[in-house]
């Protein structure tokens, strides 16, 4: 179920012949002697357009540098006038959808000192119905698009941003920093016209943002004594959340970003973020390493590792650590160290990656690793310093390590959510997982014969009701929660493939210890927890050890706390 994911390079593919399909049928005919002009170089203006006087670098207003041109250009027939108020660009235009009007900045001979991970933003806002079209254009002439959002740039306008990291061709390649030398704005493919002003054009070392955190919606339910309340917002497609100190926590997203969010006032809320990575074709699966700072981001089939080394937030630092793992409906997902001793091995704490790998198709496992729990050594470079710790597992999401009470002590265990087929009426389990068992996929779903647990299959902690998207996990052992909420919770990310909605909760799963012939598992007993999330997907614990939750539609971040059954 979640996460069936879209190819970012496929969709951009997709949408660009999209695009082309329209022109020719609804939009005015687009001639080959037209493309050809739009791609050829634009012709400098005889006087250029004034501007003060200031060096072209990163992080200067490029508007601002004497050693930039600024140029306008179109066919006959096309109105556009472009004008300066000191560094402003003032661009008015009229152009129907078989032509095309052009401003263009020129970057100083041999372009910038740029390293590939900076940030292009522009600082515009728009007066009219103006369609607009950004060209990222190389010394050999190269040019790489990307759309400019429509009816978000009215009145008092914005800034757009865009990581160099995020900028490719129809052909997956990536631009190149080194060769870039101008910049395009192109009004084409529609009857338009309006007027855009340009305030600043930077390429930014650093994107960062103050970030509004909403208030806490009504319809929001938790038990007495509990309260839910919002303390992180702008993640859409939000997919994994990682704690590192009180104030400072990592989300990544579906888009292949990775943030660091930052609470400056000490308030729980967190109003400031950078961003840390991105350009990774996906981000579904993150990981800080508490022993040297670097934060592992899976997905796609790759595990990389990432370490920002000069301390301003920035990942500067970029090993693949492997590629080449098997992925299609599914793939590689959340990442878990063993937080002590190995419980299986034995090895020191922070040995051990533990991740899911799911199945490649609804029920066909795929590869030798597919719908299995793997763990991969910290020191690992390659796939084959991978190993097996579980099969049958179709697509497990989640894994947690939980310190379950056992005596003055804890046992830990490693549990890890499931999703069920998408196109077939079976469960969605919450497992536990034990040392070489096999949990039932391709052929067992749910619980299998009791007395025969573990012989073949071992049945779940939770049959979860069908097509509910059983996903992330966390363990509360917080001693300010009631004894009774000090356990397991999953989100539930709700139906995509069923039509009768369920899911889209987070629920408490009690565990009780269940003897077989080969050691002890556990069994739950489920309740509803939270409800009223949009699509809940990742679950963390906080420095206090309260809950986390985030939602993947509507990008915000709840934490859950206990204040007492009187307030």
């Amino acid at each position: 179920m979640f996460l069936q994911l879209i190819n970012v390079y496929s969709l951009r593919t997709w949408l660009l012949c999209c695009t082309a399909l329209l022109l020719l049928t609804g939009c005015g005919q687009i001639t080959p002697e037209l493309t050809d002009a739009i791609a050829t170089p634009v012709t400098r203006l005889a006087t250029p357009i004034p501007h003060e006087v200031q060096t072209a670098g990163v992080d200067t207003n490029l508007l601002a540098a004497e050693d930039v041109s600024i140029a306008c250009d179109h066919p006959e027939g096309v109105t556009l006038r472009c004008e300066a108020d000191g560094a402003q660009q003032q661009i008015s235009v009229e152009v129907d959808a078989s032509s095309f009007a052009r401003w263009a900045l020129r970057l100083p001979a041999g372009g910038l000192p740029l390293t590939g991970s900076e940030v292009l933003g522009l600082d515009l806002y728009v007066e009219g119905e103006l369609d607009l079209n950004l060209y990222f254009v190389e010394e050999d002439g190269r040019r790489i698009y990307q759309r400019l959002p429509r009816g978000d740039l009215q009145a008092n306008g914005q800034t757009l941003y865009f990581p160099l990291r995020e900028i490719y061709d129809e052909t997956g390649t990536l631009v190149d920093a080194d060769s870039l030398r101008e910049l395009q704005i192109v009004f084409e493919w529609a009857d338009m016209a309006g007027s855009l002003i340009l305030d600043g054009v930077h390429f930014y070392t650093i994107w960062e943002d103050n970030v509004a955190v909403p208030f806490s919606p009504e319809e929001l339910s938790v038990p007495d004594g509990f309260v839910i309340e919002p303390i992180a917002a702008d993640l859409l497609t939000i997919t994994q959340i990682q704690v590192i100190s009180a104030g400072n926590l990592l989300a990544s997203t579906q888009q292949g970003r990775v943030w660091w969010y930052r609470d400056l006032d000490g308030d729980g809320i967190y109003e400031s973020r950078i961003l840390y990575a991105s350009g990774f074709a996906e981000a579904v699966g993150l990981l800080y390493d508490p022993v040297d700072g670097a934060v592992w981001i899976g997905g796609h089939g790759r595990l990389w590792r990432t370490l920002d080394t000069t301390g301003d937030g920035i990942a500067d630092l970029r090993e693949l650590r492997f590629e080449g793992l098997p992925w299609g409906r599914h793939q590689n997902n959340g990442l878990a160290w063993n937080p002590v001793d190995d419980p299986f091995t034995g090895e020191p704490a922070y040995s051990w990656i533990y991740f899911g790998l799911g199945s490649v198709d609804d029920l066909e496992a795929g590869g030798e690793f597919s719908a299995s729990i793997l763990r991969f050594p910290r020191d690992g470079t390659r796939l084959d310093d991978l190993e097996m710790v579980a099969e049958g597992v179709r697509n497990a999401y989640g894994l947690i390590w939980a310190p379950i009470p056992h005596g003055d002590g804890v046992d830990w265990a490693l549990f890890a959510g499931e999703n069920g087929p998408d196109f077939h009426y079976a469960p969605d389990e919450v497992n536990h997982i034990r040392w070489g068992h096999h949990y039932g996929f391709p052929d067992q779903f749910g619980n299998a014969d009791p007395e025969a647990e573990g012989d073949p299959y071992s049945s779940p902690v939770y049959e979860v009701v069908p097509h509910a998207s059983a996903n992330s996990l966390a363990y509360i052992d917080n001693p300010d929660w009631p004894e009774d909420y000090r356990t397991l919770y999953v989100s539930l990310f709700g139906s995509v493939f069923s039509p009768e909605p369920v899911g889209q909760t987070v629920d408490r799963i009690q565990l009780f210890p269940v003897d077989t012939f080969d050691g002890v598992t556990y069994r739950g007993e489920p309740s509803l927890f939270v409800d009223g999330l949009s699509r809940p997907l990742p679950l963390a614990t906080d420095v206090n050890g309260d809950l986390l939750i985030g939602d993947y539609a509507t990008g915000i971040i709840y934490r859950v706390r206990y204040v007492g059954e009187s307030s």
